[in-house]
């Protein structure tokens, strides 16, 4: 991974942006995309070298002893939001530590870089050398941002035309958000669901009377165009 010249802080907010080399849609793959989404979980922690140690020494380990390993370290980071999409993924972090952001990117993408390389007998880069970053400095940026990710599967479950004011049937679009399994906006929407990858969100959840609130400003922010914050946004 090339070192980066910004540095991040603790305490500050930052949109995380990875791609995948040529763009290779790696995570069209449920498996790859579910194992990703478990190492955001596993690498999120100052003891995750001892936990990915035990996971490679051991066939189909416990998740609660996976769980009690992570558990023993400290966050590197909060996860606020998350979207894995074919070929990239988007997180909303918070720095906790310092390099904490720096470090938990470059477990996360060296672990499933290794895994989908043994998978498919390949070898080399599965990321573009350098992930994009932005930082966020203002409450609206975050809860544009918030709402930009959760809103992204949509490119590819019903194309990029809801970027530009085209969504016809909001609830028909919720329900292929809330179907695509890697992603935060079912804890957003969903009062009954847990996910045990992201922390931290009550600076955004705290900000509406209920989930039901969120929906109504991720519906009213769809329906305007992306053009007005394409400054905002990494892509």
């Amino acid at each position: 991974m090339a070192i980066r010249k910004e540095k991040f802080h603790p305490g500050e907010y930052y949109h995380i942006y990875s791609r995948t080399v040529l763009k290779v849609p790696e995570f069209k793959d449920y498996g790859n995309a579910k194992k990703l989404a478990q190492t955001f979980l596993v690498a999120n922690s100052t003891n995750s070298t001892k936990t990915f140690d035990y996971i490679r020494k051991n066939i189909n380990p416990p998740f609660q002893k996976i769980m009690d390993m992570v558990s023993k370290g400290d966050k590197l980071v909060n996860i606020l939001c998350y979207s894995i999409m074919p070929d990239h993924y988007h997180l909303l972090l918070e720095e906790l530590r310092e390099e904490g952001i720096t470090d938990f990117i470059r477990k996360c993408n060296t672990s499933i870089a290794k895994y989908i390389n043994i998978k498919t007998d390949r070898s080399g880069a599965l990321f573009e050398s350098k992930f994009k970053s932005k930082h966020i400095d203002s409450n609206n940026y975050l809860l544009h941002l918030s709402v930009y990710i959760h809103l992204n599967p949509l490119d590819f479950l019903s194309g990029r035309e809801w970027r530009f004011n085209k969504m016809k049937n909001w609830e028909n679009e919720k329900n292929k958000l809330l179907n695509h399994p890697w992603s935060s906006i079912r804890f957003f929407l969903d009062k009954n669901y847990n996910d045990e990858i992201i922390s931290g969100t009550e600076i955004i959840t705290e900000q509406f009377k209920d989930k039901k609130d969120y929906e109504f400003y991720l519906k009213d922010w769809s329906m305007d165009s992306l053009e007005i914050i394409s400054d905002l946004v990494l892509d």
